[in-house]
């Protein structure tokens, strides 16, 4: 089974990487663009069927920082 991890920032926090692309786009010429968030995502292979629960543990307590940011697993 495979599970895909969203992570990215919480509502209301800080990104300024997003914010440098923001500007970038609109100074390009692009000014429709209200908002810019980026994330990261982990494919994750496991060798049984069963895993969801390890997989939440993972992301929660490794792949996300969870005073700043969400995650979302999927099956894939």
């Amino acid at each position: 089974m495979i599970y895909r991890v969203y992570v990215e920032f919480k509502t209301g926090i800080l990104d300024p990487e997003s914010e440098a692309i923001k500007k970038t786009i609109n100074n390009l010429g692009f000014k429709n663009i209200e908002n810019i968030s980026k994330g990261k995502f982990f494919d994750i292979k496991l060798s049984s069927d069963n895993g969801l629960s390890d997989i939440e543990k993972i992301s929660k307590e490794l792949l996300s920082n969870p005073v700043i940011e969400n995650f979302k697993v999927v099956k894939k």
